[in-house]
């Protein structure tokens, strides 16, 4: 049985989504490839799939339910978002599993999977390991958040990110 929350809850102390000019940071803007897509983050982005390997039983991951004011609404996805200027794709989506999750336990990478749309721009997808189940709360872009095993997710509206990688595992 996944597990879930449901509530939202606004974090106090969480890094800003904003400059203090209340701009986006330099990088968090939409971005077209050369293939004429369309991408949120103009160096790219990261995300970190968070995985909890139980003693019995398949592993579970993190995902979070996208908002409907995000693109790909409604759909699960890794928490994950544009990597800012000057920021390592990792320590973009450290950033981005607190803006959205409220919690950054302590992880491991076990793989790091480049997925790159065809017309340059690259999504840097982190696995990474917990020791525990950690409670998150839903904020900001986030409507739920819940732990899943892939059979799990195959009933799941996933985002093609994630889709691309539970069907096609390079890692992890």
């Amino acid at each position: 049985m996944p597990r879930m929350v449901f509530a939202r809850a606004v974090l106090e102390g969480a890094p800003a989504l904003m400059s203090t000019a209340g701009e986006p940071a330099p990088g968090e803007r939409w971005t077209i490839c050369r293939l004429d897509h369309v991408h949120w983050g103009a160096n790219g982005g990261a995300g970190l799939l968070r995985r909890y390997r139980p003693t019995e039983g398949d592993p579970r991951y993190l995902l979070i339910l996208r908002s409907r004011s995000v693109d790909e609404p409604a759909t699960w996805a890794i928490p994950g978002g544009a990597i800012r200027e000057g920021e390592s794709p990792e320590a973009a989506a450290c950033r981005e599993m607190m803006e959205e999750t409220g919690r950054l336990p302590a992880y491991s990478v076990v793989a790091e999977e480049v997925q790159d749309c065809g017309g340059g721009w690259r999504f840097h997808l982190f696995v990474a390991d917990v020791h525990e189940m950690v409670d998150a709360y839903s904020v900001r872009e986030t409507d739920a958040i819940g732990w899943f095993t892939r059979a799990e997710m195959s009933g799941l509206p996933l985002h093609s990110g994630i889709q691309r990688w539970r069907d096609e595992p390079l890692s992890g």
